[in-house]
């Protein structure tokens, strides 16, 4: 990876000076100077400029060869009285003038006169033309003419703007006509899109693909990539709940939850290259990217075989072009706040009484009494409290968290080239605050791209990334700590906390030490050789590889969990290294001027190692070399581990196109995987798609208002691979066991070491082989609707999509005799069905003021067939039938929350149902019958719950998610976006029922008798159950920008400012700081979610 980066750099600095290098070659005799002027603008690129009448009429002769541009330009100029000059890209030639001192003229309004016509030469009607920043403009008539009388300025700047053409600007100097030519807009099926091995045009796809611009994701900062991303794409569901985290981290789905033990992350491809899951989009820097792909039917991902099945998203990264160099600097700063006021103790005597009101009601003393309990914490008495007697009012979330986050971002990206060489060089920064102090994360990125065209054969192309990290963590966020507790004792010490109190937040924030450095790279060498006009190869290497590491230490005033340590420390290790290699050949032709194909075929070779190494230990004589001091712990702990895969493949795709309307592809992939057991290491994935272009069809073909239109349809297999490596095959390492009452970790081939000292020598088995192991399979059938309407102005694309995984990757739970508790199996089936729609207009195109939306609207019902049997699932029929197994943790006093139940979608809840609050109990009620009390539909008498009434009380996957996206832009640069993004339907487990105080106002007294919410009981047990329950709907206000475009700066192509607001403000009910909760529906956020607040700075040089 060092020669491919060495060489990359080379290739880079080459070609920058190459590019301000191009030689001139000419051999004209009695030519006008205006046709040589027009070679010399193939050449080089630069517009030209005649100033004087017939000048450009002037015949000239010139034999040059590989000359520099100056001297070239002196050859042909010599001897006919002209000069040149260059400006700003712009050649002017002029008569030669003796050089005296004179006023400098005063420019008169002028008239400006003018042809407009398209590519074809065709003259345009009604095409705007204006000065830029000025209430002037005049349109052109029937034959393309225009007349525009110019104002009193020495330099003025002009638009040609008109529907379905991209705007051109031009500048304006001394001359007295100008002709245009407008480039047609691209349409939507127009456009080039990467898919697997190659790239299309998206009339010609007959899959599923959706794209992105880079330039949508780039106005807010953000520590990763993925969160940007929400609402962008229909199908794609990305659940940002960690937004507080500086370094990012969200769940990507694409079309639901596929897989119960194997992964359900979508496939990350960069420039062609598998990154691995969605994790990996951690090593992006978005302000390189060009464009985004998501493949989202089996057509586009079977390419991808045993890893297509979650989808997969193609990232193609800048690389440099032909034109001279182009400099972006990027510059933002933004400032987080919470998004909602933190609901903590601001009243500490009413803490007080709620918590003897809680004791009293358990039967309990009361402890805010003025004195001291038994592990020697001393409570005041309410009196005290409320005659302000007692000191202490402490505000611990002004100990915790900042008052606002800042972030800085700074991004510096230069492009150029020339005709046989171009480069991108991308250089970025980031440093971002996290709300609790001493949380936070700085990265820096660098890119380099290069491409050489050796011969009219062979191209090289070199591309190669890297990203060093440093994340610090703070896990002091206990805000909600009692206010009555000091931060320090008297003599300036941390007070310590005891096993009611959590721990003193103020020493987790100060003391504890957790630091986690990343560093990562990637280099890409790519060859594209030209073997026949109509085959093409591409051989392509590529290495990654990471190390990351953990150091984190507690210091001896810490407490975990009421336990003190002296001292914890670790530090831990892990690194890894993937190698691709890949080739594949590409034959394009067409016969008869109407059967066009194209086939490609093509092999590849992956190989990834990991390797770890964790060290803990506890005990230290003192904290000041903490965890570096590690062989001064009283007790260690080492744990050390390796992993290695290979994945080698062969695949191909056939495409077919009749007349440019009926089309057809056909793909497979065989994937052999190290992964799986040795009776199926090999895997075959296929598929097949047709789609018809109606638009070309003549009863369509003269429909002004339909510019394309193409219904698609498609079915095939993909896989999933997504388990760790040796899994099938029987292997030793560590396991836990008790001796004694004794925990002890028993090493493979090592020593058994206790709290309490060391015993002798094992091997431990750690798992039993299953050679039977095969891959998950996706079958998937899609069809949709691609179209392109009222001249371009109006993209409508529409799929529904039913896809079912059978063979799920599963642990099946064997009989304790066989040692072992569970082994790997396929088994049961998962179904997903839904409707994906995407709308992008551009509602106002002429004017002053232009406006686009874009609506994109996903719905995904999600369903377990299957299970599996009895036997190897454990799974359990409750009273009505319904057939279950747990999913996931525990959850108060119950072993399970989320359940896998035929029938029901995957993660349902699953526990009792709350009737209300009983409000009135004949005879001598236990505690959990008193009025006051849940009434559980189950409750028995004597205060237990029956298990088997036990019921499906929730589901947490939404009915649909949609997003509305809404551009504003005005001539004079004005430029105003927003973003609503809300999903609708999905339940949540929300927590914070208990803990919020605002809520606990509502609460059953018998001056209250209310059917919401029970009286305190310190002593009571909760269980799962639907009082916990609440709708989850939100709409969010996700992005607001409003940007202002400077008309013209000198030496400044373009620069523009901007204001950003992220996730300023959410509508929702639930009980939840934050109701974007985890996807198994589980709320557990402790703060609000942050609202972010981005000012930025972009200049084009």
């Amino acid at each position: 990876m060092k020669l491919a980066l060495f060489l990359t750099l080379a290739f880079v600095f080459q070609a920058v000076a190459e590019s301000k290098a191009q030689k001139i070659t000419l051999n004209v005799q009695n030519t006008t100077l205006r046709e040589v002027m027009k070679e010399i603008q193939k050449q080089q690129g630069y517009s030209f400029l005649f100033r004087g009448d017939r000048i450009a009429d002037t015949r000239v002769d010139a034999q040059v060869k590989q000359a520099d541009f100056a001297d070239a330009m002196q050859a042909i100029l010599t001897g006919h009285g002209l000069d040149w000059s260059l400006d700003d890209g712009i050649i002017t030639i002029t008569t030669k003038q003796p050089i005296v001192e004179k006023e400098r003229p005063v420019i008169q309004d002028r008239i400006l006169t003018g042809l407009v016509t398209d590519e074809s030469g065709i003259p345009l009607v009604g095409v705007t033309v204006s000065v830029v920043g000025k209430d002037i403009r005049a349109l052109t008539d029937q034959y393309g003419a225009y007349r525009i009388v110019l104002p009193d300025e020495e330099n003025t700047l002009l638009a040609f703007s008109s529907v379905g053409f991209e705007t051109q600007e031009q500048p304006i100097r001394n001359q007295s006509s100008l002709n245009i030519v407008l480039k047609a807009v691209m349409g939507d099926l127009d456009e080039v899109v990467v898919v697997g091995y190659g790239t299309m045009k998206k009339s010609d796809i007959t899959g599923s693909v959706a794209s992105i611009k880079g330039e949508k994701i780039t106005n807010t900062s953000s520590g990763s990539f993925e969160a940007l991303l929400q609402g962008r794409v229909a199908g794609l569901h990305v659940i940002n709940n960690n937004n507080d985290n500086p370094q990012g981290g969200s769940t990507v789905r694409v079309r639901g939850i596929s897989s119960i033990n194997g992964s359900n992350a979508p496939l990350v491809v960069v420039d062609g290259i598998p990154f691995g899951d969605a994790g990996g989009l951690n090593l992006i820097n978005p302000n390189t990217i060009l464009s985004m792909e998501v493949l989202k039917d089996a057509s586009a991902t079977a390419i991808y075989g045993s890893r297509g099945s979650n989808g997969v998203i193609m990232i193609t990264t800048k690389r440099g072009d032909k034109h001279s160099p182009n400099v972006w600097l990027d510059q933002k700063t933004s400032f987080g706040s919470f998004s909602e006021k933190l609901d903590y103790w601001h009243n500490p005597l009413l803490m007080a009484e709620l918590a003897d009101e809680a004791n009293e009601n358990a039967g309990i003393d009361p402890i805010y009494i003025g004195r001291r309990a038994t592990d020697g914490t001393y409570y005041p008495s309410r009196a005290a409290i409320a005659s302000g007697a007692w000191p202490y009012q402490t505000e611990w979330a002004g100990y915790v968290f900042r008052p606002t986050a800042v972030t800085s971002e700074t991004n510096l990206g230069v492009q150029g080239g020339g005709d046989k060489s171009q480069y991108y060089l991308g250089l970025g920064y980031y440093d971002g605050e996290g709300m609790q102090r001493n949380d936070d994360y700085r990265k820096l990125t660098l890119d380099l791209s290069y491409q050489h065209e050796l011969s009219d054969y062979l191209t090289i192309i070199s591309k190669a990334g890297f990203i060093d990290g440093d994340r610090n963590r703070n896990y002091g966020m206990n805000y909600q700590r009692n206010p009555l507790f000091p931060a320090y004792n008297g003599d300036g010490t941390y007070f310590k906390a005891n096993s009611l109190d959590y721990g003193n937040p103020l020493a987790l924030t100060n003391e504890r030490k957790d630091v986690s450095p990343n560093t990562d790279g990637y280099a890409t060498l790519q060859f594209n050789v030209k073997l026949a006009k109509p085959l093409e190869l591409v051989l392509r290497g590529n290495t990654r590889a990471g190390l990351s590491g953990h150091n984190f230490y507690n210091p001896r005033v810490y407490t975990q969990g009421g336990d003190l340590y002296d001292g914890e420390g670790g530090i831990a290790s892990s690194s890894y290294r993937n190698v691709t290699l890949d080739g594949y050949l590409t034959y394009t032709n067409t016969f008869a001027e109407k059967h066009a194909f194209t086939v490609m075929a093509g092999v590849t070779y992956e190989n990834g190692t990991h390797k770890s190494l964790n060290t803990t230990g506890r005990g230290f004589a003192n904290d000041n070399l903490m965890e570096e001091n590690m062989s001064g712990a009283t007790e260690r702990f080492i744990t050390n581990g390796f992993s290695k895969s290979v994945l080698a493949s062969g695949f191909t795709r056939f495409n077919y196109a009749y007349h440019g309307k009926y089309l057809l592809t056909f793909t497979a992939r065989a994937d052999g995987s190290s992964k799986f057991g040795e009776n199926n290491k090999w895997g075959f994935f296929p598929s097949g798609a047709a789609s018809w272009r109606l638009s070309e069809e003549a009863f369509l073909k003269d429909v002004e208002a339909i510019n394309d239109l193409k219904i698609r349809a498609s079915y095939g297999v993909s896989g999933n691979q997504g388990i760790a490596p040796y899994q099938t095959i029987s292997k030793y390492g560590q396991d836990y066991y008790y001796l004694n009452g004794e925990e002890f970790i028993i090493y493979g081939l090592g020593q058994q070491i206790g709290r309490e000292g060391i015993g002798d020598r094992y091997v431990q088995w750690g798992g039993m082989a299953t050679k039977d192991l095969r891959w998950e399979k996706t079958s998937q059938f899609d069809v949709g609707v691609d179209a392109t309407m009222l001249r371009n102005r109006l993209n409508v694309t529409f799929d529904y999509y039913y896809k079912k995984t059978n063979d799920l990757l599963r642990q099946q739970f064997l009989n304790p005799s066989t040692g072992f508790d569970r082994v790997w199996t396929n088994d049961g089936e998962i179904e997903n069905r839904g409707v994906e729609l995407a709308v992008d207009g551009k509602i106002l195109t002429s004017g002053k003021l232009k406006f686009d939306a874009a609506l994109v609207f996903s719905l995904n019902r999600n369903k377990v067939v299957n299970i599996g049997s009895q036997e190897k699932s454990g799974y359990v029929v409750d009273q009505n039938g319904l057939r279950y197994e747990p999913y996931g943790s525990g959850i108060f006093n119950d072993a399970f929350l989320n359940v896998l139940a035929i029938g029901q979608p995957v993660n349902a809840f699953y526990g009792y149902r709350v009737d209300g609050i009983i409000q009135e109990m004949p005879g001598n009620p236990v505690k959990m019958t008193r009025p006051g009390e849940f009434n559980y539909v189950g409750l028995r008498e004597d205060g237990t719950l029956d298990p088997a009434s036990r019921q499906i009380i929730g589901d947490p996957n939404p009915d649909f998610t949609s997003s509305l996206n809404l551009q504003l832009m005005h001539d004079v640069g004005i430029d105003f976006s927003l973003m609503l993004y809300t999903m609708y339907g999905n339940d949540v487990f929300s927590n914070r029922k208990l803990d919020r105080i605002s809520l606990q106002e509502g609460r059953w007294t018998g001056e209250n008798p209310n059917n919401v919410r029970p009286k305190l009981r310190a002593d009571r047990q909760y269980f799962a159950s639907s009082w916990f329950v609440e709708d989850g709907s939100f709409l969010r206000i996700q992005q607001v920008t409003l940007g202002y475009t400077f008309p013209h700066i000198p030496f400044i192509k373009q620069a523009r400012v901007f204001l950003n607001a992220s996730n300023p403000i959410v509508f929702s009910n639930v009980s939840e700081y934050d109701p974007e909760v985890a996807e198994n529906g589980r709320g557990a956020a402790p703060y609000p979610r942050v609202a972010i607040y981005t000012a930025g700075l972009q200049l084009k040089f």
